[in-house]
């Protein structure tokens, strides 16, 4: 008994096309494939993850993975947030990479109970390097929870919370891992931080300069701190802490305005910073809304403009 076979159907025009593209695709696929070295895999764990936290993702690093930042800016400053997310405690071993030439610098994230601790902060400048890794390797630690945080981050991620202030001396309760970001336009500011329990920590990130709030230190208030390449204490960086011994813990500064975005964050485990609050007031006219000169002997007012592009009148009063 014979078999009867049939011959495969010729494709149709459309089907040669698709089959075409197909091949085409897998072709190139696999020749780009070749050009990658074969290092650049086992350097970035995850290379989604690392385009995250590029742009400002909190990412988690487990033990044996490394994590790579290759788009650092000139003239700005970077900061490393650190959270511990370890089990049991358990302190993590870093290595933070920066330079070809220096080698990588370590670090001991502390461990904590419940996740509860404060972070740790690496600081970085783009002026030294484009280019930063965290590494933690086999056998010297669990996971932590770090994030990249900066001005030059200014298209992040739609899943990054940002809260834009405005300096109308509002108080905002600080949130764990919000960022808050004011534009301090031309004048002054004032700035109040107040914590009425316990030690909070809160980050102010400048272009080129980073300011570190403690308000309710303890007596050897320990904060985790690593710099790398030229960034220098008391220059790049500065320690404040609560001089004001009353209850509610307060710190209040003068910001002058240079047409440049400001951001706010804490450092500190969700509890303390729930008990912080910030409030930012603008000091000074920032924005006119008409050029005409206020008649004082016609109206006998004086015309006030707020950042909110309201306008005001009270009486005039002869000093």
């Amino acid at each position: 008994m014979k078999l009867k076979t049939s011959s495969p159907e010729p494709l149709q025009n459309s089907q040669k096309v698709k089959a075409r593209r197909k091949f085409i695709k897998l072709s190139l696929s696999l020749f780009a494939s070749s050009l990658i070295p074969s290092f650049y895999s086992k350097a970035i764990s995850n290379l989604e993850n690392s385009n995250s936290w590029s742009i400002g993702e909190r990412i988690e690093l487990r033990e044996g993975q490394t994590i790579t930042c290759t788009s650092l800016f000139p003239k700005r400053i970077y900061c490393v947030l650190i959270y511990n997310t370890s089990k049991n405690d358990r302190n993590v071993f870093l290595d933070i990479n920066w330079s070809n030439q220096q080698a990588p610098k370590k670090m001991t994230i502390p461990g904590s109970e419940n996740k509860q601790g404060d972070a740790s902060i690496i600081l970085v400048s783009g002026n030294d390097t484009s280019t930063i890794s965290l590494s933690i390797t086999t056998g010297n630690g669990g996971k932590i929870e770090c994030q990249l945080v900066s001005t030059a981050i200014h298209k992040p991620s739609l899943t990054l919370p940002i809260r834009r202030i405005i300096a109308n001396g509002k108080k905002y309760i600080i949130e764990k891992y919000q960022h808050y970001i004011g534009r301090i336009n031309r004048g002054w500011y004032h700035l109040t931080l107040e914590n009425r329990i316990s030690q909070s920590v809160i980050l102010q990130i400048q272009h080129h300069q980073i300011i570190i709030y403690i308000l309710n230190p303890t007596q050897a208030a320990l904060f985790n701190i690593t710099s790398v390449g030229s960034i220098t204490k008391n220059k790049d960086y500065l320690i404040q802490r609560s001089d004001f011994e009353g209850q509610p813990q307060r710190i209040e500064v003068l910001i002058q305005g240079n047409e440049e975005t400001i951001i706010w964050i804490g450092a500190s485990s969700k509890q303390a910073l729930n008990n912080t609050t910030l409030a930012l007031q603008a000091l000074s006219i920032t924005k006119v809304l008409s050029k005409e000169k206020p008649n004082p002997v016609k109206g006998k007012t004086l015309v006030c403009y707020s950042n909110k592009n309201k306008v005001y009148t009270v009486p005039w009063t002869e000093q």
